[in-house]
């Protein structure tokens, strides 16, 4: 007979193995030729099916709702991951829904079915310890940057340092990425939290475009539907393995908590991997990516 634990062991094997068939199957869907010249791009654009604002989402994956407003143009599931290896050349498979904006403004969101995030951790979280760390590793990801002959990371500031929402149930923060072209981006993060697990809402633009009600808005913009709030838990239901301390510092690829804390954080780290192994910095190339601004 198979005892409980060779019965967990064995479902996180098939939980392991369908998540790679599927990062697997969806590489092998993406095409890989990233467009060079202007007409490449005119064709590329015009290949997806973009829907244009304003708009209510659907996201069934999350029971939400996200509302695009008219400044902005909306790609899902596969043809988002398109556009978004088409700008970065890397796999955003992970994301469910991309818009892009007029003012070259983009949002990605993404639902990580978790189950029910605690709070009390969040006393220790030490944004200056946080930023530190950023900084080594995103500078550690130079020398492959520039081989592929893109700019490299020259600092990383906070804008806006981590803040628990309390009405919203989120948690949000910006940083400011200063590039070796001297160039500067604003990467900006809505972790909103909800009944049985957390959607994940970034924001990247340029310095002079954004304003932190930008990012405020992302827990407004998305919405858990009836039931399914981060309010409608009750005892019984399914809790997270790690809290938003935990949450936040493997979202930003940092250890700097307590070591318990770690340890649930390894735990969300190996669950998730696929996600919080894509670090932002390759966001900014949505950005400053060359001859990508949105086709009018």
């Amino acid at each position: 007979m198979i005892n409980k634990q060779n019965h967990s062991q064995l479902k996180i094997f098939i939980i392991f193995n369908l998540m790679f068939l599927f990062l697997v199957f969806n590489a092998l869907a993406i095409d890989k030729n990233i467009p060079k010249t202007s007409e490449e791009w005119d064709k590329a654009w015009a290949s997806l099916n973009w829907k244009k604002g304003p708009s209510v989402v659907n996201y069934n994956k999350a029971n939400s709702k996200i509302n695009i407003s008219s400044n902005f143009e909306i790609l899902e599931g596969t043809e988002a991951h398109q556009m978004l290896y088409w700008l970065n050349g890397v796999d955003f498979s992970y994301v469910d829904v991309y818009a892009f904006g007029q003012n070259s403004e983009q949002y990605l969101f993404y639902y990580t079915d978790s189950g029910y995030v605690k709070t009390d951790d969040w006393t220790d979280v030490d944004p200056d310890k946080f930023i530190k760390e950023m900084i080594e590793n995103y500078k550690a990801s130079n020398s492959t940057r520039q081989q592929n002959g893109q700019a490299t990371v020259k600092d990383v500031t906070w804008k806006k340092k981590p803040y628990l929402d309390g009405t919203y149930n989120s948690v949000y923060y910006a940083f400011n990425v200063t590039w070796s072209d001297n160039s500067s981006t604003v990467e900006g993060t809505a972790i909103i939290l909800g009944k049985e697990g957390y959607t994940t809402a970034s924001y990247v633009g340029g310095t002079d475009g954004y304003q932190e009600q930008m990012l405020l808005n992302l827990s407004k913009i998305h919405k858990f539907n009836t039931a399914k709030e981060y309010k409608d838990w009750k005892s019984g239901d399914k809790v997270a393995a790690a809290g938003i301390g935990a949450l936040l510092a493997t979202t930003l690829g940092v250890k700097a908590l307590k070591p318990g804390i770690i340890a649930a954080g390894l735990l969300l780290l190996k669950k998730f991997w696929f996600i919080i192994f894509l670090p932002f910095i390759w966001l900014g190339n949505l950005f400053k990516g060359s001859g990508k601004e949105k086709k009018k």
